[in-house]
């Protein structure tokens, strides 16, 4: 069965290739190290190391993981966080957050030579995999070794569970090779067991998002020079599409318009999900005559309407500034983008009808009357313009969104003490 998983990976990966390279995600700098070849000057900074192995598959995953990589390097200050991702992105923001003290790098291949290659080069004592990547050839690896593999804020989407009960032999199986299923909600805990997992290895710690949407907050200063630099009056409406997707930004665009109609110096900052993407945003958005300003191109003295941020890892700053928030995925069937990061802000929240990657988080805000739902584009800028119209009522429900979150912190420490006997077992 492991042959053929191997083949079956070979070929998509072979017919992946030439739609990746027409949207500029291949080649990248990392790709030899995908193949489980590593430079000199990494494998010294881990040579005698027992490092903790990380692995969080892009942006949303490696902010995810900011909080529990701190918790982590205190609780082992003498050994280097090894911290992987799959996506340029992911691979930008592990490098940021591991310093001068860690080793970024990107996932092996699911392939026996580059997955063996890996595990020689790394030899952790423990590998963390952030919500739900599965690669068979990793976790048999693992297990042949004797490593334990953990997952942590645990997740299994709707699409993802119906897929896996396809084939839940197999996926019993290479679950098998997991010590402990550290979930966000009870919801995952019992999609995860149906799936196959030991039930006495499963447990519902919460989602580490939570404590991460506090921890990117700005400080006063940052959110000031964000200001300044792109030249925005005190008192300004500004409306931010964050983590949008193909599709979302015209939309977006079209609203703004029509706001702009009662509030003329209302702007819009853009930032979209896939920075491969920007150029195409950028068009998108002028063809309804609006002037666009690239966060790359300032401090400019150039008028914009819009501001298309093209630099990763600066959302919250950009959050801070908003008087409302639109949550990039959700207008299209994509899922959704993470909430956390503008409703720990305190700011007032609008998605789509597609939230299904944040079911649990957007059912929650919406329960507490923190955040607006509408049905399509149509109704973006009347909910937006509704809280322009009334700033009590957008502050009122940012500050709910802000109280949901302080509330609902704690995944980290949760993890991290289920962690410790493993950690204390693999020194």
């Amino acid at each position: 069965m492991h042959f053929l998983y191997e083949l079956l990976f070979i070929l998509g990966y072979l017919a992946y290739i030439p739609g990746a390279i027409l949207r500029k995600r291949l080649p990248h700098p990392g790709w030899t190290m995908r193949l489980g070849r590593y430079p000199s000057s990494l494998k010294q900074r881990l040579a005698g190391k027992r490092p903790v192995w990380v692995h969080a598959v892009s942006v949303g995953e490696m902010l995810a993981a900011k909080p529990l990589l701190a918790a982590l390097a205190n609780k082992l200050p003498d050994e280097p966080a090894v911290l992987s991702s799959i996506t340029p992105g992911g691979f930008g923001l592990a490098r940021q957050h591991v310093g001068d003290k860690g080793v970024a790098l990107y996932w092996p291949m699911d392939l026996r030579p580059c997955v063996k290659s890996a595990f020689d080069w790394i030899q952790p004592r423990m590998l963390l995999l952030i919500e739900a990547e599965f690669w068979p050839t990793v976790l048999r690896e693992a297990g042949r070794r004797q490593i334990p593999v953990v997952v942590a804020n645990g997740r299994v989407s709707e699409r993802a569970y119906r897929r896996g009960l396809l084939v839940r032999p197999w996926m019993a199986g290479m679950l098998r090779n997991v010590q402990l299923f550290l979930m966000q909600s009870e919801r995952d805990a019992q999609r995860i067991r149906a799936l196959g997992a030991p039930p006495e290895r499963v447990r519902v710690v919460g989602s580490l998002k939570w404590d991460a949407s506090i921890r990117m907050q700005p400080t006063p200063d940052a959110i000031k020079h964000t200001a300044d630099r792109i030249s925005l009056p005190q008192g300004t409406p500004v409306v931010v599409a964050g983590s949008t997707h193909r599709g979302e930004e015209a939309a977006i665009a079209q609203a703004a318009i029509e706001l702009r109609k009662r509030w003329p110096l209302l702007r819009l900052i853009v930032a979209p999900r896939h920075l491969e993407r920007v150029a195409e945003v950028e068009a998108a958005v002028r063809q309804h005559r609006l002037k666009t300003l690239r966060w790359s191109q300032t401090p400019s003295s150039a008028a914009w309407d819009v501001l298309i941020v093209d630099t990763f890892g600066l959302l919250p700053s950009f959050y801070a500034l908003a008087s409302a928030v639109f949550i990039g995925g959700s207008l299209i069937r994509h899922g959704g983008q993470n909430p956390l990061e503008a409703a720990g802000l305190g700011k007032p929240v609008v998605f789509g009808p597609s939230m299904e990657n944040f079911s649990d988080i957007a059912a929650l805000l919406e329960e507490a009357s923190a955040c607006r739902r509408v049905s399509g584009a149509s109704e973006l800028g009347a909910v937006i313009g509704g809280w322009l119209s009334d700033p009590e009522a957008a502050e009122t429900a940012g500050g709910r969104a802000r109280a949901l979150v302080e509330r609902s912190l704690g995944a980290t420490q949760r993890t991290l003490e289920a962690l410790a006997p493993l950690l204390e077992g693999n020194g």
